[in-house]
């Protein structure tokens, strides 16, 4: 049994947004400075850092027998292993990522955390040490299937709010 998913900042607003930021900080540089390329780079270069940062950033999920194993890159190179044993009980749910979490990416505050990249689906696990984490997802489908199997055999308590 395995589950992968990666899933990237493909929102159309969001490069909508970066390209008009880069936009807005160009053109004036160029009205005042045509001569000036030093100005330019100043102006430019953040902004296409910024822009490769959203392009190459990426939420890796992979969920198999031995736990769920989050990567998101390049924050996150190796991928962090939650283990079946350290797990109470998980939920598939519906969320508000923007009011529950304060947005996308790696978000939230003290024991609740989330890592998320668009939509408000989630796969929540709840830990044994009272910590809680919120996985986005694009698949719920394909992570319902595997999610349920394993917890099935780990027994571990498993409920699909999406269903409901």
């Amino acid at each position: 049994m395995h589950f992968t998913e990666k899933q990237y900042f493909k929102q159309k607003w969001l490069w909508f947004m970066l390209f008009g930021i880069l936009a807005l900080s160009v053109v004036p540089v160029l009205n005042e400075a045509k001569n000036n390329p030093l100005a330019l780079a100043i102006s430019v270069i953040p902004m296409l850092l910024i822009m490769a940062l959203f392009f190459l950033m990426n939420l890796k999920t992979v969920i198999n027998q031995k736990g769920v194993h989050i990567q998101f890159y390049p924050f996150i190179r190796k991928p962090k292993v939650f283990l079946w044993k350290d797990i109470q009980k998980i939920e598939l749910k519906k969320y508000q990522p923007l009011v529950e979490y304060g947005g996308y990416g790696i978000r939230g505050l003290g024991d609740d955390k989330a890592y998320n990249i668009k939509g408000n689906i989630g796969l929540k696990l709840y830990f044994k040490n009272g910590k809680k984490l919120m996985i986005g997802t694009q698949n719920p489908k394909g992570i319902n299937k595997i999610v349920r199997e394993i917890c099935q055999m780990q027994k571990i308590p498993f409920h699909n709010s999406l269903t409901e």
